[in-house]
């Protein structure tokens, strides 16, 4: 009976170490998931904004988000983004975003990396290339990730 004892009191505490390594890794590889599915969204965003798709906006953008531009405004809900797409305000012949880092918390991710825009419209200068640094807040509701604040400013040469 000791000897059974004996056994079990070491197999139980190897068990579950076991149990709690298995249950870590695939949380470790469950955030690489997230991280590429969340980098692929960041660049989709910005493609819906290039393209004025307006679906695409409001299936990126959350309907209470808050983006900090760099025209020194803020930008309220996707209606907003919408709104300023129709206005040409952000009008762009070319939108390039660099996903530099992705950092997940829970049902949260935040990306920050770089933008280069080339301006379509007279209101930015057309033709004129702007490089800028930005960083989205995405936020998951169930299966669903949205940016729910955003952050951009141009960088001065």
């Amino acid at each position: 009976m000791r000897s059974i004892i004996y056994r079990l009191s070491f197999a139980i505490p190897a068990f579950l170490l076991l149990v709690f390594t298995v249950d870590a890794q695939k949380k470790q590889v469950s955030n690489a998931d997230i991280e590429q599915t969340i980098k692929k969204l960041d660049v989709e965003a910005a493609k819906a904004v290039l393209d004025h798709d307006e679906k695409g906006i409001a299936r990126y953008f959350a309907a209470n988000s808050v983006i900090n531009n760099p025209r020194n405004s803020l930008t309220m809900g996707s209606a907003g983004v919408i709104e300023t797409a129709k206005t040409a305000a952000i009008d762009y012949y070319k939108f390039e975003r660099a996903v530099e880092s992705v950092q997940i918390l829970g049902n949260t991710a935040i990306t920050m990396g770089q933008e280069t825009i080339t301006m379509k419209n007279q209101m930015g200068g057309a033709g004129a290339i702007y490089v800028r640094r930005y960083t989205n807040v995405w936020m998951r509701s169930g299966s669903t990730w949205q940016i729910v604040a955003r952050h951009s400013n141009n960088i001065c040469k």
